[in-house]
């Protein structure tokens, strides 16, 4: 299951509401590609609501890590502003 949609590349399965949020991300004109990695169990509860945080600035952007009750996801974002990344983050915090 390889394919594109616009600026985001579909690799692995998607947690459950984090297409939306990087569809929304995937606007942003600083934005030229979004990779999701595939998903982690952790330990925790299963359910709850999704979080979006900024992990670490990588050489071509920015790594996001989005978990939601037991799953955890890496998502990297290649963009030319790593800053406008990191406010859209904040945004969805707030």
């Amino acid at each position: 299951m390889r394919h594109r949609e616009g600026v985001l590349k579909i690799e692995h399965g998607i947690l459950p509401g984090l297409k939306e949020v990087l569809l929304d991300l995937s606007d942003m004109e600083e934005v030229s590609s979004i990779v999701p990695g595939r998903i982690y169990a952790t330990r925790g509860r299963p359910g709850g609501a999704l979080r979006v945080r900024v992990s670490a600035p990588t050489p071509t952007g920015v790594k996001l890590i989005a978990s939601r009750g037991s799953s955890v996801q890496e998502v990297f974002v290649v963009c030319t502003t790593p800053t406008v990344v990191q406010q859209f983050v904040k945004q969805l915090r707030a």
